[in-house]
């Protein structure tokens, strides 16, 4: 298969060699000298964590002359260009204790201009950061991209940078980076390329713990390592360890290859920071869903399940094969992201396949995540004009839920999720079950075995790679699902050939429960969800977030941002609604809804008697229940 090879330093992070400073970095087009003089010396400080503010320090080498420098703008993984410029305070630029003037760019916030005068080989760079969502008075959770500068006209792969960080002496502390020394407060950690610097996240906390999920045998090295703001928050569980050592496993056994030297899955248990994910090829920044209660009971622990597989299965699919487009030589090339169908869907397909295989998720409870995923974008009204490549291309983490299913919002994830189980059964179906996506997964990412040097792939190569595993005409198949609306896009096609249907009942699934009345709802929704029936969504207080695009409730001239006070005469409940949609299918009257909005109140008659509807997969009869081949575990090389 046709790829293009970029060739890094040669240095490994289980080993002490790195590349040193006045060497050549091959890149696309040919050799660029690498920044001149040694590291660049960084130092990140926290001396009260209950303040949340970091404190950086950088010493550059630098030459007399003008000097433009960078905050990292695109960082990988975001897909979007949302480094936190605004955040940045305090920036002083210096000299042997004299300040120079900086200016910053008038098109572009995130580029600061400095002359260095003569005479001066390296600058004293001074800023404070306020790390509000990541920082508690019992933890920290460091990204380097959010604390640092770095040249313009550099790759960032040849700038070296020699991390410090100064944290309470008494916390513990878990990166892909190798440690240099510590001397009580102050981490030093090994010079390391600025690309890898970024890659490279740091937790720490006076509530730490690390377990080796290493598998028998095994000279890799793989970390589960937790950070909270309570003993109890990382208190996990032996089974569910025994979990994650089966992750590890299953992932070789998928896979058959690792690309880096040892792996950390980085965990932070806290109520008071950001929750989500963002792969690094070594490591995983995993902020959990459910805080510090991820381990305290099965319906938390399935909320946030797939989280750690997902982030895991991005070192293979994102970090070691990833998108040409999603390559760039610095943080503030843009990136082209039109495959984020094959880095994110297919991330979440197999992420959520290695969550079940694990028994992280019990094939009832994957069964259950699907259907809810399947029954959003079965109700995603914005398919009918908006094809899924256009949500690659206009990427948004930011947007408020209104009128998202009309709008439509990163569909690319639980849509591609749904894409690429119709190619595993396409290719089960074509070939007689003799093959499927796991020979795909490895024929794919089964190259270079231990290297961690990035291979990227354009999207003729993914159509070479299915051709290759089954003949078929996979290009016209996958245009004309990322580049179709509804109508042409074969949704449910996966889960039909599997042997399941998606249907609707009056119970919710145990997942979807899970998620109304458990999740603090800031990845899928914590929300009262209405969207398959009436056609609403709300939070717990009744407050809509979203209305289905003429459904019912749109008809009656409901809207975002309004906020429901009563259903007939009983004030606002989940419990009221639900009864009251339960009631109209019986009586077929109206929903006589009250609503506020902008100060005033009146009431809106919505016309709907279809009765209460969740979904659910159930089981075709006479058919082969491929799911449950899909989700067996393979087995493990011993």
């Amino acid at each position: 298969m046709k790829r293009l090879t970029l060739v890094f330093c040669a240095f490994a992070f289980f080993a002490s060699a790195y590349c040193v400073a006045d060497a050549h970095v091959e890149v696309p087009g040919g050799p660029v000298a690498a920044a001149p003089g040694g590291p660049v010396a960084l130092t990140v400080r926290l001396p009260d964590p209950g303040q949340k503010l970091l404190y950086v320090d950088e010493v550059m080498p630098v030459k007399p002359g003008p000097l433009t420098l960078y905050y990292p703008k695109w960082i990988p993984g975001d897909h979007s260009p949302d480094g936190p410029i605004n955040e940045l305070m305090g920036l002083e630029v210096s000299a042997g204790g004299k300040r120079i003037a900086w200016e910053r760019d008038a098109l572009d916030r995130f580029t600061f201009h400095v002359t260095v005068p003569a005479g001066v080989d390296h600058i004293d760079i001074h800023f404070e950061f306020p790390s509000r969502d990541r920082v508690t008075p019992n933890l920290v959770d460091l990204t380097w991209d959010h604390v640092a500068l770095y040249k313009a006209g550099y790759p960032t792969r040849a700038q070296l940078f020699q991390p410090t960080l100064v944290i309470p002496a008494d916390w513990q502390y878990a990166s892909a980076l190798q440690t240099e020394r510590r001397d009580g407060k102050r981490i030093t950690f090994k010079p390391v390329p600025f690309n890898t610097l970024v890659d490279s996240p740091v937790i720490a906390g006076k509530y730490f713990r690390q377990i080796d999920l290493t598998p028998p045998g095994s000279s890799v090295h793989r970390y589960l390592a937790m950070v909270g703001d309570s003993a109890a928050a990382i208190n996990i569980s032996a089974s569910q360890t025994a979990d994650y050592r089966r992750l590890i496993e299953q992932a070789q056994a998928l896979f058959h290859s690792h690309h880096y030297g040892q792996y950390h899955l980085l965990l932070t248990l806290s109520d008071y920071t950001s929750v989500g994910g963002l792969e690094h090829h070594q490591s995983s920044d995993d902020r959990a869903r459910s805080g510090a209660k991820m381990f305290a009971d099965p319906d938390h622990f399935m909320l946030d399940g797939s989280l750690l597989p997902h982030e895991y299965t991005h070192s293979w699919n994102g970090k070691f094969m990833r998108p040409a487009g999603l390559w760039q030589p610095n943080f503030e090339s843009p990136e082209r992201t039109k495959l984020l169908w094959v880095y994110e869907g297919l991330t979440v397909y197999l992420g959520d396949m290695l969550t079940a295989r694990s028994g992280l998720w019990s094939p009832q409870t994957w069964r259950e995540v699907v259907a809810y995923r399947a029954a959003e974008m079965a109700h995603r009204t914005g398919r009918a004009w908006r094809p899924l490549i256009d949500t690659t291309v206009g990427v948004d983490y930011s947007s408020p839920m209104a009128w998202s299913n009309w709008r439509r919002q990163n569909d690319f994830y639980p849509e591609g999720e749904l894409l690429w189980l119709a190619v595993d059964m396409k290719i089960r179906e074509l070939s007689h079950d003799k093959r499927n996506i796991d020979d795909f997964a490895q024929d794919f990412y089964d190259v270079d075995n231990g290297s961690f040097v990035t291979h990227t792939y354009t999207f003729d190569d993914v159509v070479d790679t299915l051709n290759k595993v089954q003949p078929y005409d996979w290009a016209r198949f996958l245009h004309t699902w990322v580049d179709g609306t509804d109508g042409q896009v074969p949704l449910l096609s996966g889960i039909e050939a599997a042997g399941w249907k998606l249907a609707y009942t009056d119970q919710p699934s145990r997942y979807q429960k899970a998620l109304e009345n458990v999740g603090p709802g800031e990845l899928e929704g914590s929300y009262i969800n209405a969207m398959f029936s009436v056609g609403l969504k709300l939070d717990r207080n009744g407050k809509i977030v979203d209305v289905l695009w003429h459904g019912p409730a749109f008809d009656a001239g409901l809207a975002p941002g309004m906020k429901l006070q009563a259903i007939g005469g009983s004030a606002f409940s989940a419990q009221v609604l639900r009864a009251a949609i339960a009631q109209a299918q019986k009586t077929r009257q109206p929903l006589q809804i009250r609503a506020q909005g902008d100060g005033s109140s009146k009431v809106y008659t919505v016309h709907y008697d279809g009765g209460l509807k969740f979904p659910h997969l159930v089981r075709e009869p006479g058919t082969t229940d491929y799911l449950k081949q899909i989700l067996a575990p393979k087995p493990v090389e011993k």
